[in-house]
């Protein structure tokens, strides 16, 4: 980590670009105005594990900086879904949108992922590292 404080910076620059992303897609009109189709149902719920899968390990990354694992990774989920929150009410602002408790259910099930993968990751990486 640098000195000046640049290393912080750019270890949260991923994190507000990401933001940003789903911010962007959150503010796109719907005009969804097909039947229920199960595959295009899915495949949208899929994108929120996906997209917030990302964003937990983004977030992860930045903090991971200075803090422990556990705190990491707490302070990284707690921060992630908050952001899913706040995007579900931003939601109800935009035509033809709406937010959903459901939908940050289920944005917590990819921070939840992020969370795992990350610690699977990290498992993996301390018995590589103890068998060399």
């Amino acid at each position: 980590m640098e000195k000046n404080g640049t290393g912080k910076i750019s270890a949260w620059l991923p994190v507000l670009f990401w933001m940003a992303v789903i911010f962007g897609l959150s503010a796109m009109e719907g005009h969804d105005i097909r039947p229920f189709d199960l595959f295009y149902f899915i495949e949208r719920k899929a994108f929120h594990v996906i997209e917030y899968f990302i964003l937990g390990v983004l977030a992860y990354r930045a903090f991971s900086q200075n803090i422990s694992l556990k705190r990491a990774l707490l302070f990284s989920s707690v921060l992630t879904l908050l952001y899913a929150a706040s995007d579900e009410w931003h939601q109800t602002f935009v035509f033809g949108r709406t937010g959903t408790p459901r939908d940050v259910a289920i944005d917590a099930f990819g921070i939840f992922l992020a969370a795992f993968f990350i610690l699977k990751y990290k498992q993996w990486k301390e018995k590589k590292q103890e068998s060399n």
